[in-house]
């Protein structure tokens, strides 16, 4: 377990800490890791199965609670921030269907088991109350079809669709507004209160979590550590201590950043190397090329052409 965490690059006390939330990128690092270590590529699916021991922060509960799926899947997204602030997702009616869409955030795509996870976890609530059909009428993945693709057949039970343009669930609406038993309107709206309030409390993030997100966004005018710092109302010298107490430093967490954008950003064929360059923050293509032989062990064109 300890070499997982090192791995990981996070500290375990940070997740036994009040309130814990986890940078985009230690999210993304999560699952590359948890992929790496156990060599299964449907470990996503695979931890779907087990109990949640806090229930999504109460809100698996709520759902659960709500007159239909529909307005399930809205609290949902209300609440999503909470449990996956790292991903975008939305909702698209149009006509008799409803699509749940997982977008990048910042232009920077979850990790395909946590795809998988997420989808897996929708699937099963979508799915479990008794004496409706299912609404499901189609899954789209972005990953590419695995060698067996049996696990995901197995989860979907649906038409299901890799290399997609997009990761969504195509749902039927008049499924998902039928009503079904309504719970306690009580123990709705403390949970309801407690998921607010919980928000409140870990709204501002840590200062890991903060200098994170001015690096991605600042990221092609290649930040420093003293911008940063200003932007954080904090100096410098804070804002290193903060992080080294976290086991980073902000010159690898921008590494970092580059690292998992540049895989993100080479997906997208009407990209030239160059632009990708800029996107990352290099004064010059060369220096990207370096710093991705460094990180991949081949240069980006390779990558790109070798990726699934």
């Amino acid at each position: 377990m300890a070499r997982f965490f090192t791995a990981w690059g996070i500290n375990p006390a940070t997740l036994r800490a009040s309130n814990p939330r986890l940078p985009l990128f230690l999210a993304r690092r999560f699952w590359d890791v948890a992929q790496e270590h156990s060599g299964d590529p449907a470990i996503g699916l695979e931890l779907a199965r087990q109990p949640d021991p806090v229930q999504l922060q109460g809100l698996a509960y709520l759902m659960q609670l709500m007159p239909d799926r529909f307005s399930a899947l809205q609290q949902l997204l209300y609440f999503w921030p909470l449990v996956a602030a790292h991903i975008d997702q939305r909702m698209e009616v149009q006509g008799d269907c409803a699509r749940i869409v997982l977008l990048p955030h910042r232009g920077y795509y979850p990790a395909w088991p946590e795809v998988d996870y997420w989808m897996s976890r929708q699937l099963w609530h979508l799915r479990s109350a008794p004496g409706l059909s299912s609404p499901v009428r189609e899954v789209r993945l972005r990953r590419p079809a695995p060698d067996d693709p049996e696990a995901w057949h197995h989860v979907v039970r649906a038409p299901l669709t890799f290399a997609a343009s997009r990761d969504e669930m195509v749902l039927d609406l008049a499924a998902l507004q039928a009503p079904r038993g309504e719970g306690s309107k009580a123990i709705r709206e403390a949970l309801e209160q407690s998921l607010i309030e919980y928000s409140e409390q870990t709204g501002t993030g840590s200062e890991l979590e903060r200098a994170c997100a001015e690096i991605l966004h600042g990221l092609a005018e290649n930040p420093t550590q003293e911008a940063v710092a200003l932007r954080l109302h904090l100096t410098s010298r804070t804002l290193h201590r903060a992080l080294q107490r976290e086991g980073w430093s902000f010159t690898a967490l921008v590494e970092e950043h580059r690292r998992l954008l540049a895989q993100d950003l080479l997906l997208q064929a009407d990209l030239s190397i160059g632009q990708i360059a800029d996107r990352l923050g290099f004064d010059e293509q060369s220096s990207f090329i370096r710093a991705f032989r460094r990180w991949h062990g081949t240069t980006p064109g390779t990558y790109r052409v070798e990726r699934p």
